[in-house]
């Protein structure tokens, strides 16, 4: 058994809005308003703010290749403004920017990951908005390719609104999560007569005609529900839609079957994708677990659950919280079944029982409130992404914490993948340059660019007389290259670790930038 233990700085340990109907009544900044203090600042790229990152402890060798895959945005528990924008967001393992794309005001981004589309890479990302109490009121996937084209955004039909927890996509269509309000007499669950269940789906849309081809869905209004609402863990409130399902997860388990995901019914469900029956369910509540588990392979209020080969089981286990009611518009959560965790199990599909292999904890007393991902890694390592909390960390197979990092108060990230990519922008790099008593200090960036090795300054007195005369290895989002000299016209040229140039900024002058860089609003 592994297991993580270390102390963590109390006061960062926050929370968020209760996943879809409550979070902190009072708002006193708009959802999207930002400062940039704390948040980085280019000169080269200035409409980019990406939030600072901070380690809790010093970087440990053997960490996974890659890049860490996130999406920023605001706890909403918060009052004041996020620091730096919200968008999707690809750091190295320095935790140095690589690309960011800033999504606007009022508008989140979650779930950034590496994918591919008709045999290439893609990168994919929901993003939507959110009311003042939480509830999600828009969602879309976006997909771009390596050289950052938009290649698709797909919205929700008939109704249904695409959640944040999960885009899959699977030859040329996507698999996503969506969900429905449905109004349900809910007397006999706690609720109100005139109230309403959040049905929660799994579809599959066409990518490139946003065709919806394929529902399951957890409620089946009009006939027997697939899942039956007496499974929910989450209680029934008055004056607030049910959320009784929730789905957060999905994975294809082959043509026929797919792994669905349900936090508020503590289980995870292998559903026969023709028939839509259940073919059998791994859950944290014995009463309805078609596996006997011990108790510390019990799992609560999870996310993110994968089957790998040799029928090992991943899981995010929040364990944590019910809803015990709302005071002054504040969600008010039952005591924790137990602290946050990475959790992985080992399956007997014939004798239908299931072992723990590892769990993954950061402290005793850390609980994780909603959100969350574990993800294992080739040679061992393993991601994890502390849901509600600001932390997301890189650990060996035993346990050894690689890399902690934090964000700042008041963002939060959803899912934190550690993925492989290359990015090669179809818009030019971006150089700027700044005066000081008569010396130059060119800067020079290029967002999303993977391959830039070194960067080098051509300067001269036209655009047709400029020439090599200073060059520097890359470092961080934007090098600074400093100058004995001043000139009046500048451009900056990418190089590759061979020295060949794989991109040349636009001109600009002494007291300019070449206002490259990637358009915003995808």
């Amino acid at each position: 058994m592994s297991r993580i233990n270390f102390r963590l700085p109390t006061a960062v340990i926050g929370t968020f809005a209760c996943a879809l109907a409550l979070s902190a009544a009072a708002q006193a900044a708009p959802i999207g308003a930002y400062t940039t203090k704390g948040a980085w600042s280019f000169v080269s790229a200035p409409k980019l703010h990406p939030p600072q990152l901070r380690t809790t402890g010093t970087t440990q060798q053997g960490l996974a290749s890659g890049y860490f895959m996130t999406g920023v945005f605001k706890n909403l528990f918060y009052k004041q403004p996020m620091t730096g924008e919200s968008g999707p967001l690809i750091l190295d393992r320095h935790l140095q920017p690589v690309w960011f794309n800033p999504i606007g005001v009022d508008a989140l981004a979650a779930n950034l990951r590496v994918q591919r589309y008709n045999g290439k890479p893609v990168l994919s990302w929901w993003q939507g908005t959110v009311s003042g109490t939480g509830m999600t009121t828009s969602g879309e996937n976006v997909v771009v390719d390596q050289h950052y084209r938009h290649v698709a955004t797909l919205k929700g039909a008939d109704g249904w609104v695409i959640s944040e927890h999960e885009m899959i996509i699977n030859g040329e269509n996507a698999w996503v999560t969506s969900y429905k309000t449905v109004p349900m007499d809910l007397r006999r669950y706690g609720g109100s007569a005139k109230g309403a269940v959040l049905d929660s789906a799994v579809q599959e849309y066409e990518l490139k005609t946003g065709k919806l081809l394929y529902t399951w869905d957890a409620l089946n209004p009009g006939g027997t529900p697939n899942i039956p609402l007496s499974q929910s863990q989450y209680k029934a409130l008055r004056g607030i839609p049910w959320d009784a399902y929730h789905i957060n997860s999905i994975q294809l388990t082959g043509h026929e079957t797919f792994l669905v995901s349900m936090r508020n019914t503590w289980s995870a469900y292998m559903v026969d994708r023709v028939t839509g029956a259940i073919d059998w369910t791994l859950s944290g509540n014995p009463k309805v677990s078609t596996f006997a588990l011990p108790p510390n392979a019990q799992f609560h209020w999870q996310h993110d659950v994968e089957l790998h080969p040799g029928n090992v089981m991943s899981v995010f286990d929040d364990a944590c919280c019910g809803l015990k009611g709302v005071s002054g518009g504040k969600a008010l959560f039952a005591k924790p079944n137990g602290p946050a965790r990475g959790l992985v199990l080992k399956l007997d599909l014939t004798k239908h029982t299931g072992t723990m292999v590892s769990q993954y904890i950061r402290a005793k007393n850390f609980f994780v409130y909603f959100l969350g991902n574990a993800q294992l890694l080739p040679g061992g390592n393993v991601a994890l992404s502390w849901g509600s909390t600001p932390f997301f960390s890189e650990v060996s197979s035993k346990g050894k914490v690689l890399l902690d990092a934090v964000w700042p108060t008041p963002d939060l990230n959803y899912r934190t993948y550690v993925q492989k990519w290359v990015g090669t922008p179809f818009f030019p790099p971006s150089g700027a340059v700044r005066n000081n008593q008569g010396k130059a200090t060119v800067y020079a960036s290029w967002d999303g660019a993977t391959q830039v090795a070194s960067w080098r300054v051509l300067a001269g007195s036209s655009a047709n007389s400029l020439k090599a005369i200073a060059s520097k290895n890359k470092s961080g989002f934007e090098t600074t290259i400093p100058l004995t000299s001043s000139f009046k016209l500048y451009k900056v040229q990418a190089l590759d670790s061979g020295h060949h140039v794989l991109g040349t900024s636009g001109a600009f002058p002494s007291k300019g930038s070449s206002n490259s860089g990637l358009p915003q609003g995808y």
